[in-house]
């Protein structure tokens, strides 16, 4: 019964993600040296901000502004605004398209990422993609925005399984479990290989957004060089080799009222640390879905 009230959960976490979603790319995990798709649902935004209201008020068309993991110049053809009042003059090129399949105010925008920012496709996944969505004539200069808040979205790579650092669910929430799983089993970097139990600690850097002011900041439960002292960094490992915390990310964290999770660093590293070989080489970093 607990197995199937947890297989449950897990579905009505990805149902509520879904739904949630302001803004996504797909496909997900992203080849960004192919074609990918930029998503945004103008009905998802938040509704207590003027200039998301005005936005959701305009029938378009509708535009991207992105400036990550690059930002054209005034002399490229793929500039985002024109002319002496560049944001009262949104770029041809960057018109989005409508997809009612997907919601009655759900936009995209498509674009092979290497080839559009002309950047290395290291640099996207490093920096990811950050852009806003605005009518072709955006206000400004004295008149109110119209505009969406600023989406930055995290690239993950394709890879052909999961490595050996994953949570699940990959996106997370941060009211829900989710689980940290290190399999040790398959750990390449030789210094790290059979751990025992307890012999594994989890790092974990929290970014979160105060959802007043939207400034952001960083939570760590326990610095890297004292894991050891906060017990509740100790992995479990379990028959096949996997090292595991599950947690509920608000509690784990100790997330203040009002803020909200925007992102995790996670890492592991081994009880008795000396130095780079007795951590593993991965860090990964997760994004959280909306509530």
């Amino acid at each position: 019964m607990k197995k199937l009230l947890l297989v449950l959960s897990i579905i009505v976490i990805g149902i509520t993600q879904s739904k949630a979603q302001v803004a996504w790319v797909e496909p997900d995990p992203t080849d960004v040296t192919k074609p990918v798709r930029l998503y945004i649902d103008l009905d998802k935004l938040d509704p207590s901000k003027d200039h998301n209201v005005l936005l959701q008020a305009d029938p378009g068309p509708f535009y991207i502004w992105t400036w990550k993991p690059f930002e054209h110049p005034a002399t490229s053809p793929k500039v985002n605004g024109l002319g002496d009042k560049p944001w009262q003059n949104s770029n041809d090129l960057l018109q989005m398209t409508k997809d009612e399949t997907k919601g009655a105010k759900v936009y995209y925008y498509e674009m092979t990422p290497t080839a559009f920012y002309e950047v290395a496709a290291s640099k996207v996944y490093t920096d990811g993609i950050s852009f806003l969505v605005k009518p072709k004539n955006g206000g400004g200069y004295g008149a109110p925005d119209i505009k969406s808040e600023d989406i930055n979205l995290i690239i993950n790579a394709p890879r052909l399984d999961k490595g050996s650092l994953y949570t699940f669910p990959s996106v997370y929430l941060q009211d829900e479990i989710t689980t940290v799983i290190y399999d040790n089993a398959i750990e390449a970097k030789t210094t790290m290989q059979g751990l025992n139990d307890g012999d594994a600690l989890m790092y974990v850097k929290a970014t979160v957004e105060d959802t007043a002011t939207a400034v952001r900041t960083t939570i760590e439960p326990a610095k890297f060089l004292k894991l050891q002292d906060n017990p509740k960094m100790t992995m479990k490992k379990d028959a096949s080799g996997k090292f595991k915390i599950m947690m509920i990310p608000s509690k784990f964290l100790n997330i203040p009222s009002g803020k909200k999770l925007i992102d995790m660093e996670i890492t592991v590293r081994k009880r008795a640390y000396t130095g780079g070989a007795d951590q593993i080489d991965e860090k990964l970093k997760m994004k959280a879905g909306c509530q």
